[in-house]
């Protein structure tokens, strides 16, 4: 693992190593579970196609650093970057970049910026800065939630998608399209209560 590389969520720079990730053509994706800080899709150490890099907290905040995450928060923490068919330099090369000898993928006009990134962009104009759930803004906090979740048959579309808080969408999981309704008439009820 990178020098310097942090053992608690609590140093754990999530916001700021989304944006690095986004503006690195990294597909950033939503977590799948309570456990999961960070998921992303990327290129690393010459591989043609992209792979899945996560970064787990344990109930006890200790992160686990999978696939190249490691390596690629040590990249941001230097203000490096890296990219489609480059791959990591060798350990003890100060952790600069060097061209992959596997072939190139054939690069489509924008897969420089992230499809996570973009369908946020849209959503956020489209529905504002506000929990789909709670309706309290979101800064950083912001994650893309499938109303009608993936394993109930819902699609990957705008009109199925909506902006949540990290915790917002976990608590949503894949329920029924119902009682996500209602879980946000409870919050938005509470929301109004406590102001």
């Amino acid at each position: 693992m990178s020098k310097g590389l942090p053992i608690r969520r609590a140093q754990f720079k999530t916001a700021a190593f989304l944006a690095w990730l986004a503006e690195n053509g990294a597909e950033v994706g939503t977590p799948t579970n309570l456990y999961e800080v960070v998921r992303y899709r990327a290129y690393h150490a010459g591989s043609v196609k992209a792979l899945t890099h996560i970064v787990y907290a344990k109930e006890s905040g200790l992160l686990n650093f999978q696939g190249a995450s490691a390596e690629h928060y040590g990249l941001f923490q230097a203000g490096l970057t890296f990219g489609r068919g480059l791959a990591l330099a060798a350990p003890g090369a100060g952790n600069q970049l060097e061209a992959a000898s596997a072939p190139k993928p054939t690069v489509k006009q924008g897969d420089d910026e992230s499809k996570a990134a973009r369908r946020r962009a849209k959503l956020l104009a489209r529905d504002g800065d506000e929990c789909w759930f709670c309706g309290r803004a979101m800064g950083d906090d912001c994650t893309i939630e499938h109303l009608v979740a993936r394993s109930k048959g819902g699609v990957n579309h705008l009109d199925n998608y909506a902006l949540a808080h990290r915790a917002c969408n976990n608590a949503a999981a894949d329920k029924p399209l119902v009682e996500k309704i209602a879980m946000r008439e409870r919050a938005r009820q509470a929301q109004e209560i406590a102001e």
